[in-house]
């Protein structure tokens, strides 16, 4: 399974074979999901759902807002469907790196620990019902995607789609430099994360640059997640009131100081991954585009 086009194949028809093999990757997952493999199985379906949107924003201006809309739309519900699951797995490893910080690893916060085990339980057990409507959602887009327009589908299109989300990644980091929220940074993360991928799907237009974008991207957006990860463990911790009050004031400073940090390596890498000016980046792409070895082949 390659998450890039290749300069041997139409670009409609490439754009078509990468979605393809995401959805593909994600039914296959659910599908052949084991007694105690369910969480592995979920991690990697959310993975190939995130993968499949990005490509989607990429051809969002060529298929048009209908369509972009609706596909969005089923892929959005379908990872929705496992995102309690995912959330409590999260939290789960998000406890385990405090526990080390700590230095008593599985002794520490055992309550915490507890309550978690048991949310992971629940989850799992909704997890049969969740995997058949999300393969029929997923199936229902599969038939469809040979209906998209994308036979005028030039590489200068997906480049411009690509110069668009770092102008609008670029517009997020100018956000959370002014304003420190928990939503302009979940805002910067999921732009961040549009990169990474769109550049991994362009990687074969010029693989120096582009590898380039992709491994800035994604340093970046580990960051971004881990500080996610950490919020979100934060904004669970507070809502607890069954918890010790003794382990969530201790877990809490941890946290905090964590996401201090987080925050402060976030927007360093920040300020260098956007110093170049979203026309600039765009004009760059637009040669490497003229030079497509397969732009005269037909999809």
């Amino acid at each position: 399974m390659s998450y890039c086009l290749k300069t041997d194949e139409g670009i409609a028809a490439g754009i078509r074979r990468v979605t393809r093999e995401q959805l593909q990757g994600g039914l296959c997952e659910i599908s052949q999901a084991t007694p105690g493999s369910e969480a592995k199985a979920v991690h990697a379906t959310r993975k190939h759902i995130t993968k499949a949107r990005a490509l989607l924003r990429l051809v969002r201006e060529k298929i048009g807002q209908k369509i972009f809309k609706e596909e969005n739309r089923f892929l959005r519900e379908v990872g929705r469907m496992f995102a309690s699951s995912r959330d409590a797995r999260v939290r789960q490893e998000v406890l385990e790196k405090l526990r080390e910080q700590t230095g008593e690893k599985s002794a520490a916060f055992p309550k915490t620990a507890a309550a978690l085990e048991a949310q992971v339980a629940s989850s799992t057990a909704n997890f049969e019902p969740q995997r058949e409507e999300a393969s029929a959602s997923l199936q229902e887009i599969l038939d469809r995607i040979e209906g998209w327009p994308l036979e005028d589908l030039e590489m200068a299109d997906l480049c411009c789609a690509l110069a668009e989300a770092y102008r609008r990644a670029r517009k997020c980091f100018r956000c959370v430099s002014r304003i420190r929220s928990e939503e302009n940074f979940h805002s910067l993360r999921k732009r961040v994360k549009d990169i990474w991928y769109q550049s991994r799907i362009l990687g074969s237009l010029n693989l120096a640059v582009l590898c380039g974008l992709e491994e800035s991207a994604n340093t970046l957006g580990q960051q971004l997640g881990d500080l996610h990860d950490l919020t979100a463990f934060r904004r669970w911790l507070e809502q607890e009131t069954s918890l010790p009050e003794e382990e969530k004031a201790v877990l809490l400073g941890l946290i905090c100081t964590g996401e201090a940090a987080l925050e402060g390596i976030a927007l360093d890498l920040s300020a260098h991954f956007f110093a170049e000016k979203p026309k600039a980046l765009e004009r760059r792409l637009l040669r490497y585009a003229r030079e497509w070895p397969a732009r005269r082949v037909s999809a």
